[in-house]
């Protein structure tokens, strides 16, 4: 099987006092951050794509476009979905949501690049030099 538009990956995740932000719990409100749940969308989709890649390729995230929708509380379990809905040479884009339970706590779209690991570590040391 090859990487193609349609495939998808649920991931069921509890969120925890770690994944909220400072400034709510100071109010005593726990719930999921947005760049948390950004993380987890991406997580999710670079899962999905894992499947398919050798030792030799890694994705990385090279946008997002999300939108936070609702809260999803501590304590609450979530669903991260991601499918693919098109691959354009080494490029791959998802469709990514986060639900609770017929709540969609967010949803949007990411999009990441398969990359060599030896490339992308070469890169970064360059960078690193600067």
């Amino acid at each position: 099987m090859s990487i193609r538009a349609g495939l998808r990956r649920e991931m069921d995740y509890v969120v925890s006092i770690n994944d909220a932000p400072r400034f709510l719990l100071d109010k005593g409100i726990g719930v999921l951050s947005t760049p948390r749940m950004i993380a987890l969308m991406e997580e999710n989709s670079k899962r999905l794509l894992d499947r398919f890649l050798g030792e030799e390729y890694t994705s990385v995230g090279i946008h997002v476009d999300v939108y936070h929708k609702a809260p999803a509380p501590v304590g609450s379990k979530v669903r991260f979905i991601s499918e693919i809905i098109e691959v354009k040479k080494n490029k791959v884009l998802f469709r990514v949501k986060c639900m609770l339970n017929d709540i969609v706590v967010g949803e949007g779209i990411h999009e990441r690049a398969i990359v060599s690991w030896s490339k992308f570590m070469d890169h970064v040391k360059n960078i690193m030099k600067k």
